[in-house]
């Protein structure tokens, strides 16, 4: 799409405006999830779609924020990560699901990203592998503020800030994992593409983090 034709350029795959995205975006998995948090957004509108990923802009507590739906994997996910912050997004938090990997965090629990072992299969083509997955600091400190605030209000609340493992494959192959090294070295949970989003975020300059739902106890 050329500049002549249009008074306005759009990204790549995601088909993002600039102008029509928030500074702040929440990332999420599934169009489903991204859909029912337009959901609880004031004005909130379908700004793109195309393929796995559907964005919203809208209005929440008086802040413009965007949701997006990124999909399965880093691979597709990098794309989504790049095109927001081509698009003009400053602050990415990633709300998705996690496997636990200790049985102290079972099922509701959550868990706030500090930084992730990358072995997601992405990271490593864009930046050397001693290049480290890491939170924003301010992120995960209004994270974890809101959390201790939800745990006020209710004690049953079980929640921990720490490390996860970002993997590429779901299944195994005949190399098998590593997942109980990872439990013994201290990693909580394992998922599929808070190490990219932390790599993209800190050589592209911006703000990142990621708080993730327990949804089953992987031992």
């Amino acid at each position: 799409m050329s500049d002549e034709s249009n008074d306005y350029v759009v990204t790549g795959v995601m088909k993002l405006i600039p102008g029509t995205i928030a500074p702040r975006a929440i990332v999420v998995g599934d169009p489903k999830r991204a859909n029912y948090l337009a959901s609880l957004m004031e004005d909130a509108k379908c700004v793109a779609k195309c393929r796995e990923f559907y964005t919203y802009t809208g209005t929440y507590k008086g802040k413009k924020v965007t949701v997006a739906s990124h999909g399965i994997g880093g691979g597709g996910a990098s794309m989504c990560f790049e095109e927001l912050i081509k698009a003009g997004v400053r602050v990415i938090i990633r709300a998705g699901t996690c496997g636990s990997i200790q049985p102290e965090y079972r099922e509701a629990s959550l868990i706030v990203a500090t930084g992730a072992v990358r072995s997601d299969g992405v990271s490593d083509r864009l930046i050397p592998r001693e290049y480290p997955a890491v939170a924003d600091f301010r992120v995960v400190s209004a994270l974890v503020s809101q959390l201790k605030y939800e745990k006020s209000k209710d004690s049953s609340l079980n929640y921990a800030v720490g490390l996860c493992t970002t993997e590429g494959p779901f299944y195994d192959g005949p190399l098998g994992n590593k997942n109980d090294f990872w439990r013994k070295s201290g990693v909580l949970a394992i998922e599929m593409e808070v190490s990219v989003l932390y790599v993209i975020a800190s050589i592209r300059g911006i703000q990142a983090g990621a708080i993730l739902n327990v949804d089953n106890y992987i031992f």
